[in-house]
C-alpha cells in the first residue's frame, strides 16, 4: 500500500490549505485538485514493489519515477518480468511525454526502448543459460550481443553508461529470473 502526501508549500500559498492532505493510495485513483484532474496509476510492480504513476490528462504527460528512467535501470531492488508487464499496461494510457525517475522530459516513444531493452535483456539471459553459460560468460557475451542496439541510448550520461552497468545488471537478472523463477 502506498501513502500520498501533499504537504503545503511554506510561502503565502500555505493560507490556501486548510489542511494537510493524506491519502493512502492502494488502488488507481483520481483526485481533482483546482479543477484539475491528476491520476495516480497503480499498473503493477517494476522498479520497486510500489511504483506509483502520476498522470495529467490535461497535458498528455506521464511522472514515471524510476519505473522509466533514461539510462541503464537498476535492477536490484526490481521485478524484471512484472516490470515488462508493467511497461506494457503504461503503454495503454494516452499521454505523449513522461517526466522519468532520472533523465530528461521523453516522449512515449522512450517506453518502448525502454521496455525492449529490459525484454531483450531477460531473454537474453535465459537463452544463454539454457545454453549452459556461466554468468560471467553471459556479461560478456550478452553485454556484446545488446550493445549494438542499446549501448549508445542507455549512455546519454556519465552515471549509468551501458559498459559500466550492464555486468551487474546481467548478474542481477540471472538470479532474480532463472536461478529463482
Amino acid at each position: 500500500m502506498l501513502k500520498f502526501v501533499m504537504m503545503p508549500p511554506q510561502d503565502e500559498l500555505q493560507r490556501q490549505w486548510a489542511r494537510r492532505l493524506e491519502q493512502t493510495v492502494a488502488r488507481s485513483m483520481t483526485i481533482r485538485e483546482a479543477g484539475r484532474a491528476i491520476q495516480l496509476l497503480l499498473l503493477g510492480r517494476a522498479h520497486t514493489d510500489g511504483d506509483l504513476f502520476i498522470y495529467l490528462p490535461k497535458e498528455k504527460a506521464m511522472v514515471t519515477g524510476d519505473a522509466v528512467v533514461d539510462w541503464m535501470p537498476f535492477l536490484g531492488d526490481g521485478y524484471p518480468e512484472e516490470w515488462i508487464e508493467t511497461l506494457n499496461a503504461l503503454e495503454q494510457v494516452d499521454f505523449t511525454h513522461m517526466i522519468l525517475g532520472h533523465g530528461e522530459v521523453a516522449p512515449k516513444s522512450h517506453l518502448t526502448f525502454f521496455r525492449n531493452d529490459l525484454t531483450d535483456l531477460i531473454a537474453s539471459v535465459k537463452q544463454a543459460a539454457a545454453d549452459g553459460a556461466t554468468v560471467t560468460e553471459m556479461q560478456t557475451t550478452v553485454a556484446e550481443q545488446l550493445a549494438p542496439k542499446y549501448e549508445q541510448g542507455m549512455s546519454k550520461y556519465p552515471l549509468g553508461q551501458y559498459r559500466d552497468r550492464i555486468r551487474p545488471t546481467i548478474e542481477i537478472v540471472y538470479h532474480k529470473v532463472v536461478q529463482t523463477p
